[in-house]
């Protein structure tokens, strides 16, 4: 009995203490923990839904759109909201007429997630969309979602600059914490797009909803609007863009028709135009291209895959992302350092037989016979390789690495794209540290004429070419000219100088007569004839065999600016594995740039303006 009645006190013992822990514990949830526990509780009840801010537009320079936002309409079915939400996704199937193999597809998805909501179909037509419209109060469980567009009005015009956006994924998002970015929101991937991102993004507003215990929405509490993102007005004019792409891809057409597709056939091309006083771009080019609507309606794996293993690389861009040796254009840069060190002046005259020997290495000139006696002017309007050998010998790796530098090779030139290329540029213990070998005298002959290990982008050419039009300012290329922000206020955006040549303006004016002596009388002679004061160098750059160039097919190039007595426009052309010379294949391509720019100042068309709120019209000027 006494065992009995001890076990009993023990008993009741335990109790006593699992209600006094009991009670403990509801007190510390109620009286420590329950203002926190309460404030959570409410936030079980309440859901915040993002609003997407619709993107920033991407303008030329005028007010014509390149980049807009439209709506983007999608069906999507709520399971939990259906008592039968497989014959209701026959039903819409049958009368949106979405093929069968679609609707099996998405009766496995419920099966599989049968609380999580399925997309019947996106990115609905007029059509679709009309129907829906008349079925929708039949089907309380499917709803329609309106989603923003980005939208390309213009195709593939500008594609390498305006880039594209895509859904955002998980890397990025993690990285972008805090900064108002969710998950399947559409974020910059490249050009424009990706360059001023933080620009053109806007902030995301939300909607505040009220959920029952089965998180199904109850009512709405509240909404902070969303805040656009902030408008580009770019440097580019769509119509020199436009005709520049034109007359590119029109000569890469007819290379490849003459060419074929093996040999070099394939390659593609890049254009550079921008103002020789400021660096502003007016076009720029890079073919072959690609239309970014593709991206923006949500590319396939296999167009994806197709872009991947096309073999002229339609997604490289060749204007600052393609490095090539620069050929004989790079003798504007030579003769400007022959100058400044005094190894040649404005009366120094020359012979060229035809070879020049780097010790017992012959050196033979494009020219095999030889151009016999030359002026100054003419070694560059002529472009003897002969005279360059010499001058590079002279010079010495480290001065001519010294005054490239200085007119921006080998460096990026800070233009607002990603994947921008430095190129390559040599300097002394280079060849050395890279390659085990010794540096020759016959490299120094040969980086005089742009051949060997230097290797350059079309937009370095072109600011170098500027350098020299202008008289010796280094501009960095600049893409956007006015920013307009969510009060329509518009900001202008100044150029920028990052620095001066080490040239004198006299050598330069040297320079210049050469370059005026290469389309008067040169290399680019007759290239359009009605183009008095067109200034320029051809390059022609010598190609060894490889898999993917088997007859070893030249690059050529053409630098030029516009007009010589007072230059306004660069235009810097370069064709991949094209074959011929610069200035019968090149030369033509800028000509017709420069003519469409002359017919767009005739018509005032590029008048400075300031952008007007009405984005859609063109500003008056």
């Amino acid at each position: 009995m006494r065992e009995r009645n001890a076990r009993l006190r023990r008993l009741l013992g335990a109790i006593l203490l699992g209600l006094g822990i009991l009670l403990a514990r509801i007190a510390f949830l109620q009286v420590v923990r329950g203002q926190e526990l309460l404030e959570e509780s409410h936030r079980n009840m309440v859901r915040e839904t993002p609003i997407s801010a619709p993107r920033g537009l991407i303008l030329d320079r005028s007010g014509r759109v390149l980049a807009r936002n439209t709506a983007r309409f999608t069906i999507r079915l709520d399971p939990r909201q259906l008592s039968n939400p497989t014959r209701a996704l026959e039903q819409i199937v049958r009368l949106l007429k979405i093929p069968h193999s679609r609707l099996q597809a998405l009766v496995r998805q419920m099966a599989e997630t049968p609380s999580e909501p399925v997309v019947i179909k996106e990115a609905l037509d007029a059509t679709a969309l009309a129907r829906f419209a008349e079925i929708q109060g039949d089907f309380p469980g499917i709803q329609l979602d309106v989603h923003p567009l980005r939208e390309y009005p213009l195709g593939q015009l500008a594609a390498h600059v305006l880039g594209h956006v895509g859904e955002i994924d998980e890397e990025t998002l993690r990285r972008r914490q805090g900064r108002g970015y969710f998950r399947g929101e559409w974020i910059g991937k490249d050009g424009v797009e990706l360059s001023f991102e933080s620009l053109l993004h806007g902030h995301a507003g939300a909607r505040v909803i009220q959920v029952d215990v089965a998180g199904q929405p109850v009512r709405l509490l509240g909404e902070r609007a969303s805040r656009p993102g902030t408008d580009l007005f770019l440097t580019l004019d769509a119509r020199l863009q436009r005709r520049a792409e034109e007359a590119l891809a029109a000569t890469l057409r007819r290379l490849q028709a003459e060419n074929g597709h093996g040999g070099g056939g394939g390659g593609g091309g890049a254009l550079v135009a921008l103002e020789a006083h400021t660096g502003r771009v007016r076009a720029l080019v890079s073919l072959p291209e690609y239309d970014p609507n593709w991206f923006a309606r949500g590319i396939s794996v296999r167009q994806f895959q197709k872009l991947l293993q096309d073999p002229r690389s339609p997604l490289l861009d060749r204007a600052v992302s393609g490095a090539y040796p620069p050929g004989s254009t790079y003798k504007i840069i030579t003769t400007s350092a022959a100058l400044s060190e005094g190894l040649i002046h404005s009366n120094s005259t020359f012979y060229c037989s035809g070879v020049y020997m780097v010790g017992d290495m012959p050196f033979h000139c494009f020219v095999r016979s030889g151009h016999g006696h030359l002026d100054l002017i003419d070694c560059l309007a002529h472009s003897c390789d002969v005279v360059y050998y010499r001058l590079g010998t002279e010079l010495g790796l480290a001065r001519m690495e010294r005054y490239s530098r200085s007119f921006g090779l080998g460096a990026l030139t800070g233009i607002d794209l990603p994947g921008e290329d430095p190129g390559n540029l040599p300097e002394p213990g280079w060849k050395e540290k890279n390659l085990q070998e010794q540096w020759f005298a016959g490299d120094n002959a040969n980086m005089a004429i742009g051949q060997g290990f230097l290797a350059v982008t079309p937009i370095q050419m072109a600011l170098a070419t500027a350098a020299v039009a202008n008289g010796g300012t280094l501009w960095r290329p600049q893409l956007v000219e006015w920013v307009r922000d969510g009060t329509s206020a518009t900001h202008r955006v100044a150029p920028l100088v990052v620095g001066r040549v080490p040239v004198a303006r006299a050598h330069l004016d040297l320079v210049r007569k050469g370059m005026e002596g290469a389309v008067d009388r040169g290399t680019a002679a007759g290239v359009g004839s009605e183009l008095e004061e067109l200034a320029g160098k051809t390059g022609t750059v010598e190609n060894s065999p490889t898999s993917d160039n088997p007859e070893g097919r030249n690059h050529t190039w053409f630098t030029s600016y516009y007009p010589a007595s007072a230059p306004d426009l660069v235009v810097t052309v370069f064709l991949e594995k094209s074959g011929g010379y610069g200035g019968e294949l090149a030369a033509p391509v800028a000509a017709e740039v420069v003519r469409e720019w002359k017919a767009i100042q005739a018509e005032k068309s590029l008048a400075p303006v300031r952008p007007v709120k009405d984005w859609d019209r063109a500003p008056s000027s």
